[in-house]
């Protein structure tokens, strides 16, 4: 499984706590074509609808990651 960001990880925590990791792992083996193992391309093969929840980063979550990002950028300005 592919997980780029916090809300992938919120998303693939939820389908493993939901449907078990035996379930999501033969999930990502039957994803279509060339999509890749996103969590979101998983739970489209569990037929699963996602809890609102889990779309809403946290402030916090955010604030990090704007902080993450301002360093990366002043560091590649100097």
């Amino acid at each position: 499984m592919i997980v780029e960001n916090e809300r992938d990880r919120r998303t693939a925590t939820w389908l493993i706590e939901t449907y078990g990791a035996e379930a999501v792992a033969e999930a990502e083996t039957r994803i279509a074509g060339a999509r890749k193992p996103y969590p979101g391309n998983i739970a489209k093969v569990l037929g699963a609808t996602l809890p609102e929840t889990l779309k809403r980063t946290e402030n916090a979550a955010a604030r990090q990651k704007l902080a993450e990002l301002r360093r990366m950028l002043e560091s590649k300005g100097s």
